[in-house]
Parts: structure tokens; C-alpha cells; sequence
């Protein structure tokens, strides 16, 4: 570690930090962007949902409005085909409405799994984060250690040249 504290400039550690934090930082959004992809198709799809619900409400409705109105009088073949004919457009408008709910459905499900990719990635650049923060507190550790030894083996050689100097003078 002394060998590579030596190696490691602090401009490096410092580019290193700016780049890991863009990361985290990109990670980040990505997730809360997720978050809100997810929390709009869940939203559409609710809508979509209660849509389909009142357009098969409004088609039991009107089926059984012609229905009463079809049972007491005697029908032409005219009247009884545009009845079915009434009946299978609401039925028509009923089946869209749900494949729209399935369309929302399947989005919010698609969005469920960018947000678990995203979450995936901002766990690991969180944990490149604490690796990196780990080698930089060990590099300038070991800088410091290496500087105290400087210092001390500088104020032993200044200790040993004054005594020399001082028994040279005796």
C-alpha cells in the first residue's frame, strides 16, 4: 500500500472523487426517474381500469334497457339486428378499454423492472463509492504514516548533527 500511496497523486484521488460522485449522482436520477415512470403507468393504469369498469357499467346498463324494451313488443328482423348490432359495439367499446388496461398493465410493469435495473445500479455504485473511499482513506493514511516518518527521521538526523557538532566542539 506504501508503494501505491506513492504512486496515487492527490489530483487522481480528486478526479476520482468528482467522477464516482457524477456517477452516484447519475444513478441517483435514474432511480428517481424510475420511481416516477413507475408511479405514472401504475396511475394509467388505475384510470384505464376504472374507464373499463364504467364502459362495461354502461353496457349492462343499455343491454338491459333494449332488453326490456325488446321483450314486451314484437320484433321485426330489422329491429332485432340493430339491436345485436347496438350490443356487440358496446361490447366492442368494453374489449377495447380492457386491452387498454392490459397496454397500462404491461407498461407499469416494464417500469417496475427499470426501476429495479436502476436500483441495481445505484446499490453498486454505492458500494464502488464505500471500495473507493476504503483505497483513498488507505492511500492518505499511509501518506500521512510515511510523512510522521519523514518528519520524525528529519528531527533524528537534526538530534545526531547537533550532538556531533556539540562533541566536535568539546
Amino acid at each position: 500500500m506504501d508503494a501505491a500511496s506513492r504512486r496515487v497523486r492527490l489530483v487522481d484521488l480528486a478526479r476520482l472523487q468528482t467522477l464516482r460522485s457524477r456517477r452516484e449522482d447519475e444513478a441517483r436520477r435514474a432511480v428517481r426517474a424510475g420511481l416516477a415512470a413507475r408511479e405514472m403507468a401504475e396511475a394509467e393504469t388505475l384510470r384505464a381500469g376504472r374507464e373499463a369498469e364504467a364502459r362495461e357499467a354502461e353496457r349492462l346498463e343499455n343491454e338491459r334497457v333494449l332488453r326490456a324494451k325488446l321483450d314486451g313488443a314484437s320484433l321485426g328482423l330489422t329491429a332485432l339486428v340493430e339491436a345485436r348490432l347496438r350490443i356487440a359495439g358496446w361490447a366492442e367499446e368494453v374489449a377495447k378499454a380492457h386491452a387498454q388496461v392490459r397496454e397500462h398493465a404491461a407498461d407499469a410493469e416494464a417500469a417496475t423492472m427499470v426501476l429495479a435495473q436502476a436500483r441495481a445500479r445505484h446499490a453498486a455504485r454505492m458500494g464502488e463509492a464505500k471500495r473507493w473511499e476504503r483505497v483513498r482513506t488507505r492511500i492518505l493514511s499511509a501518506r500521512r504514516t510515511a510523512a510522521e516518518r519523514a518528519e520524525e527521521a528529519a528531527a533524528e538526523d537534526d538530534t545526531l548533527d547537533r550532538l556531533g557538532a556539540a562533541r566536535v566542539r568539546r
